[in-house]
C-alpha cells in the first residue's frame, strides 16, 4: 500500500496532522509506504518560504484587526467558484504542478490536509489524472466554503457529526462526511495519572495547576496572563510552554511570582504536561483544542486569530465543552468558576466527553486501508 499525503506550511496544524496520520498508517500497516509531500516546497523551496512568512506575517497583522479581519474572512467564505476566480486560477497552477508528483509516486490513496491541496487535487481527479480514492482533512470545526470546490474526492473527513447542517447549508453530501475528528498523534489518546505526572515533573500534588501554551507561532501577552492569576485571591501553580521561542522562555524564565510556576521551552511530551494540567489556557487553534478534548482538559480559549480560530470557539461554546476568555470574562473570572464553584470543573469535562475523539487518526487510517485493500480487489 501507498499513501501520499499532501500538505502546506500555513500554521502549523496542516503539517501535524499530516504526521500524525503518517505514523498511525504506517504503525498499522507496517509494510505500507508513506509519504508526506508538502505542496509547496515541492514546487519551489523559495515559494514555500514566501508563503510561510507572509501566512505569519499577516496572522500577526491581523490579529491586531479583529474584527475588521473577520469580516473579510466572512465574505471570502462566501464567495462563489467559478473558473475565473483567482482561487480556481491558483488551483490549476498547483494542480499542474502536482500532477508529476502524483504521477511518479503512483499512490494506492491520497490524502490532503488543507483545503487548498484538496481542491488542487480534485481538478486532477475531475479530469482523469488521478483516478485513487482521495481523503481531504478539515483541521479546524468549522467548513469553509472552499470545501464546496472538492466535489471529487471520495471522502471529507470533519471533526464532529455536530457540523452536518454546515455540510448540509453548503450542499456537500454528507454521505461523503467520516466524522472521525481531527487526527492528533496516538500519545494523546492515553491518560497518565495526574499525580503520577505531578510528582515526575515537580509539581505540588494539591494545587490547582493551569498550563499556559503560546501555540506554534507565539501570539499571545504570556506575562500578562500570569499577572492575571497572580492576582488570584487563592494559591495556584503553573506551567508554561514557550515552545521554541527563545525570548519568551527567557522573559518568563525571568519573572518574580509568588505562586510556583514551572517553564518549558520546546517539548516533546506536551502530552505528560497536560496530563498533569487541571486546565489549559491557549489560543483555540484546531489540533491543540483536538488534543485537549483527547485528554478531557477543560481549556480557557483566549485570542482567537480570526477566521477559523473564531468558529473553533464558537463550536466549543456552544458545546459546553469550554470557555471563551475576553476583556469582561477575564483570566481571573474563569478560574474562579473552574476552582471555586462545585461541580463546574465536572460538567465541563462531561460535556468534553461528548465531543472528544482521541481515537481520530486510528479510525481514519483504518478506513483508508480498508478502502484500499477494496479498491484492489475490485481490480
Amino acid at each position: 500500500m501507498k499513501l501520499l499525503i499532501i500538505t502546506a506550511p500555513l500554521g502549523n496544524g496542516h503539517n501535524a496532522v499530516a504526521s500524525a496520520v503518517s505514523d498511525c498508517f504506517t504503525q498499522m500497516y507496517p509494510e505500507a509506504e508513506c509519504k508526506i509531500l508538502d505542496m509547496y516546497e515541492y514546487i519551489s523551496p523559495a515559494l514555500k518560504k514566501a508563503t510561510a512568512s507572509g501566512y505569519f506575517l499577516s496572522m500577526k497583522t491581523l490579529s491586531h484587526m479583529h474584527g475588521v479581519a473577520s469580516t473579510v474572512y466572512d465574505l471570502q467564505d462566501e464567495k462563489e467558484f467559478n473558473e475565473y476566480t483567482p482561487s480556481r486560477l491558483t488551483d490549476e497552477f498547483l494542480a499542474s504542478r502536482l500532477r508529476h508528483a502524483i504521477r511518479n509516486y503512483a499512490p494506492d490513496c491520497i490524502v490532503c490536509t488543507m483545503v487548498y491541496a484538496a481542491q488542487a487535487v480534485d481538478l486532477l481527479k475531475e479530469r482523469g489524472a488521478v483516478s485513487c480514492p482521495c481523503y481531504g482533512i478539515i483541521t479546524d470545526f468549522t467548513v469553509q466554503n472552499y470545501w464546496c470546490d472538492v466535489e471529487y474526492f471520495e471522502y471529507i473527513v470533519a471533526p464532529s457529526e455536530y457540523l452536518e447542517p454546515q455540510f448540509l447549508r453548503r450542499e456537500i453530501d454528507f454521505s461523503r462526511v467520516l466524522p472521525y475528528g481531527i487526527p492528533i498523534r496516538d500519545c494523546f489518546r492515553h491518560k497518565q495519572d495526574q499525580a503520577d505526572m505531578r510528582h515526575a515533573l515537580g509539581l505540588d500534588a494539591n494545587l490547582p495547576t493551569i498550563l499556559i501554551m503560546s501555540g506554534g507561532m507565539g501570539f499571545g501577552d504570556l506575562p500578562e496572563y500570569i499577572a492575571s492569576i497572580e492576582n488570584l485571591p487563592f494559591p495556584i501553580q503553573m506551567m508554561v510552554i514557550c515552545g521554541s521561542n527563545e525570548k519568551l522562555y527567557q522573559t518568563i524564565c525571568s519573572l518574580e511570582t509568588k505562586n510556583p510556576i514551572k517553564v518549558f521551552g520546546y517539548v516533546k511530551n506536551v502530552d505528560e504536561i497536560m496530563d498533569a494540567a487541571d486546565c489549559l489556557l491557549s489560543k483555540p487553534g484546531g489540533i491543540t483544542t483536538s488534543e485537549s478534548l483527547a485528554k478531557g482538559l477543560p481549556m480557557l480559549m483566549i485570542n482567537p486569530l480570526p477566521g477559523v480560530e473564531d468558529r473553533n470557539v464558537e463550536f466549543l461554546q456552544a458545546n459546553g465543552a469550554a470557555i471563551f476568555i475576553t476583556k469582561t470574562f477575564q483570566i481571573a473570572d474563569a478560574m474562579h468558576l473552574l476552582f471555586r464553584c462545585p461541580g463546574r470543573l465536572d460538567r465541563l469535562k462531561a460535556s468534553i466527553q461528548c465531543i472528544a475523539k482521541p481515537n481520530a487518526a486510528f479510525d481514519l487510517c483504518q478506513h483508508i486501508g480498508q478502502t484500499i485493500v477494496s479498491k484492489s480487489e475490485e481490480s
